[in-house]
């Protein structure tokens, strides 16, 4: 983080930073480690905590494969969760590997993601229950509600190792977030975020949360379910844990931006003459988080909260980067 920070301080040609995931866990640990030794925290349950186990779930061309070892979520017990910063807009992917070689006769959900206070406020409830012939499992979703999952039309196979993605989408206003699920078999094509999600997307009438964690749940005594690789982001990214927001800028001497540091909540532009300009200001680890486009000379920062941005400004053909303050 430091040195992404340093970066866009420093950089005002030649523009580079990256987007970082919110949380990575690949269970690099010792065998038998418990996960409560590792930032994770029990919010439910007081028995059989979680830990890790050996060997850890490969999958080809995921960032999280075979690094490290794994867990197992194999008991009834403790439930446990690891925190992240909690997001207010956007989307929030939770990407991990399993594999479930058991559950028991009615299965039931053992991931899903939790706000602040990690109270009974589970979104993306993901099951895993037996499918409808022997040797497959049945691969379900919910909102928010512990029963009757929406399930994936085809059923996955026990002992083989899938990749999961979870999405919570953050709806503005009153509108209702939603959750959907992705699932990727060895030799599917996960470079991009498909149009349509294996279940979803899925809205509820709970209230809509914060998320700022993930959760792993031990529901029965008879499941057998490896987890791995978890990452969780902003941005669709499977293959890699960073990507660049900005390359190749090149400022302007004909665009200007003033006051800088910004104490009023708006920001002048200056050009050479009055065309419509694109104003984009990223945070320091290259989240856009304002994009406008104007034949205004102002424009209303006053959303922004305090701190130490980039501002790209685009207007007749030319590029103008700088480090923009706001206080």
């Amino acid at each position: 983080m430091k040195k992404i920070y340093l970066f866009a301080l420093l950089c005002v040609s030649g523009l580079t930073f990256a987007q970082a995931p919110l949380l990575v866990e690949d269970f690099d640990y010792t065998t038998g480690d418990a996960l409560t030794a590792h930032g994770w925290a029990i919010h439910s349950g007081t028995s059989n905590p979680l830990v890790i186990t050996s060997p850890g779930l490969t999958f080809t061309g995921y960032v999280g494969s075979g690094i490290g070892l794994a867990t197992g979520v194999n008991n009834t017990g403790d439930d446990e969760n690891k925190p992240f910063t909690a997001q207010t807009s956007g989307s929030v992917y939770a990407s991990f590997l399993i594999n479930a070689t058991a559950t028991s006769t009615s299965g039931d959900y053992f991931f899903h993601f939790v706000d602040a206070s990690v109270s009974s406020a589970y979104r993306a409830r993901t099951f895993i229950s037996p499918g409808s012939v022997a040797g497959k499992m049945k691969v379900g979703l919910n909102f928010n509600s512990a029963t009757a999952p929406t399930n994936m039309a085809t059923e996955l196979n026990f002992g083989q190792t899938y990749l999961f993605v979870a999405k919570y989408k953050i709806a503005d206003g009153a509108v209702i977030d939603s959750v959907s699920l992705f699932v990727f078999a060895e030799g599917d094509n996960f470079a991009t975020e498909p149009t349509i999600a294996n279940i979803g997307p899925l809205v509820g009438t709970a209230a809509d949360i914060a998320p700022a964690g993930v959760a792993l749940r031990q529901f029965d005594a008879a499941q057998r379910i490896t987890v791995d690789g978890i990452r969780v982001k902003t941005f669709w990214q499977l293959d890699k844990d960073n990507i660049t927001g900005i390359n190749s800028i090149n400022s302007s001497k004909n665009i200007g931006f003033y006051p800088n540091p910004v104490t009023d909540g708006y920001l002048n532009l200056t050009n050479s003459g009055n065309s419509s300009k694109t104003v984009e200001i990223f945070d320091v680890v290259g989240k856009k988080v304002l994009s406008q486009q104007t034949l205004l000379s102002k424009v209303n920062v006053s959303s922004l909260n305090a701190g130490i941005y980039v501002i790209k400004v685009t207007a007749d053909n030319q590029i103008s980067s700088s480090r923009l303050v706001i206080k």
